[in-house]
């Protein structure tokens, strides 16, 4: 299991990497303060959403329609760090049940499963293992 566990936490380090390097400055909407379907206006999220002019970004997501704003706003870096966090929180729990010698087989059992799933999020990436299934 180190070797599934070790997978699980380098996949999470990966995705906690690209969300840090995400400034929050640079997470806004296409549309104005004015457009009644833009996200950016106050209230949403709780947060404003600026456009940052020489952000290249900026071309990629005024092509994007509303729906695809919802997305990418409900996936900013703060909300997708407090997910990671919570990960890697349940990895630890799982690492430190399935690591120790006082453990109960049905819980051991359960955690192992849970693992699984865990990983199974990550079953498009090249270093998965078919083995490691739920």
């Amino acid at each position: 299991m180190d070797d599934l566990i070790a997978f699980v936490r380098t996949r999470i380090d990966e995705s906690w990497q690209i969300a840090a390097m995400c400034e929050p400055g640079h997470w806004f909407s296409p549309h104005t303060t004015d457009d009644p379907k833009s996200f950016a206006r106050p209230g949403v999220y709780g947060q404003h959403y600026i456009e940052v002019p020489d952000c290249e970004q900026m071309r990629i997501a005024v092509t994007m329609d509303v729906r695809c704003e919802w997305h990418i706003l409900h996936n900013a870096p703060a909300r997708v760090l407090t997910d990671l966090a919570a990960k890697q929180d349940r990895l630890k729990y799982l690492a430190h049940v399935l690591g120790g010698s006082w453990v109960d087989v049905g819980e051991r059992a359960a955690a192992e499963h849970l693992l699984r799933l865990e990983a199974a999020a990550y079953d498009w990436h090249e270093d998965y293992r078919p083995e490691w299934r739920p």
